[in-house]
């Protein structure tokens, strides 16, 4: 049904048709709107499903990068202390070229460097 009939009766005064139509018309309309929800619903399930492998292929391949990293940050420290760096120089250079700060640094430096 649709908005010409509802303004046909409403014109001919025929209110329990007018009624009809204007229900026909607006269930027509939410079942349209609930299917198009229920489509936007199942691409976002997708596609939070895609992010989420996405990710979880992510944190894994980033951990092997992180480890990588580790070794790399650990091989620096170890040439700048047995080059007679001090500790606050070393951190602070692995600061500025890997990012690497904190307790992370803390305990790379004490594993690799004595301390």
């Amino acid at each position: 049904m649709s908005i010409e009939k509802i303004i046909a009766e409403a014109i001919e005064n025929n209110p329990l048709k007018l009624k009809e139509a204007f229900e026909e018309e607006m269930n027509a309309r939410i079942r349209t709107a609930l299917e198009e929800k229920y489509k936007d619903m199942t691409t976002v399930s997708e596609e939070v499903e895609e992010e989420a492998e996405a990710i979880v292929e992510g944190e894994e391949s980033d951990e092997e990068e992180d480890e990588g990293d580790d070794e790399e940050v650990a091989a620096e420290m170890k040439k700048m202390h047995k080059d007679g760096a001090d500790k606050a120089e070393v951190l602070k250079a692995m600061k500025e070229k890997y990012g690497c700060s904190g307790s992370k640094a803390e305990g790379l430096y004490a594993s690799n460097c004595g301390g």
